[in-house]
């Protein structure tokens, strides 16, 4: 029996979720810690599968000025935000790095303290090459940039992430396929930095490790992503 490939019409939506809390004010109380799950729908429209997942954390910086609370105890609630803030923060002055803020916006002022970390974004084997990832990067900006002022993401490999001796726990981590993915660092980083500068995020001499996307500003790469083309994939069938 042979292998043929038909084509396939993928019906894919994105579905973003957070949780808020009431109680004493915490740094995660000023950050909306973004759970994204790219969905396969059947052709009835209903959900049949999770084909890919995706994190976003949203500084809510300007609240917490109105507040008077702490911006450093806000990136300071995960590792990771205090890995970026180090980066790109300037504490003692609450706000962007003036080496950072002249090249991003130049001498223009930056209205809008929010912060927008996308942290990450995996799609199973069987679905990439058809353009579901840049369409996920152009949804979130779609639906996120108009609350804040700078998006940011430190690219990293994910194959090359750190696991435990029993491997990765999770079942939809385990599809993923990282054994067969790229174990050199520095071309695994730079064809991801390159497939996030495809798509129109950019980088800042001095900020080797972040790639950055301004929201007011005009972006040609993200404005070339259409997003009402239909997607089209294969599937194996058995002859």
């Amino acid at each position: 029996m042979e292998d043929y490939l038909e084509k396939e019409y993928l019906d894919i939506k994105f579905k973003y979720e957070f949780e808020s809390f009431i109680g004493e004010i915490e740094g995660n109380r000023y950050i909306q810690d973004i759970k994204a799950s790219i969905i396969k729908l059947d052709e009835y429209g209903n959900e049949e599968k999770t084909i890919g997942k995706g994190n976003i954390k949203l500084l809510l910086l300007a609240q917490a000025m109105n507040d008077h609370y702490s911006i450093f105890d806000i990136f300071d609630t995960y590792e990771y935000t205090m890995r970026i803030g180090n980066m790109i923060y300037d504490f003692d002055n609450d706000e962007l790095k003036e080496g950072l803020q002249k090249k991003l916006f130049g001498d223009e002022f930056v209205e809008n303290p929010n912060i927008c970390i996308f942290e990450r974004m995996t799609i199973l084997p069987e679905y990439r090459g058809y353009g579901i990832g840049r369409r996920f990067v152009k949804d979130k900006f779609n639906f996120f940039s108009s609350a804040c002022g700078l998006i940011v993401m430190q690219p990293y490999p994910l194959q090359l992430e750190a696991v435990g001796p029993t491997g990765r726990s999770d079942d939809f981590e385990k599809r993923m396929g990282y054994e067969l993915m790229e174990k050199n660092v520095l071309k695994a980083t730079k064809s991801l930095k390159d497939y996030y500068k495809s798509i129109g995020y950019i980088s800042v001499r001095g900020y080797k490790d972040l790639m950055f996307l301004v929201p007011y500003k005009r972006n040609s790469r993200l404005d070339a992503i259409n997003m009402d083309e239909m997607i089209v994939g294969r599937k194996n069938n058995k002859m």
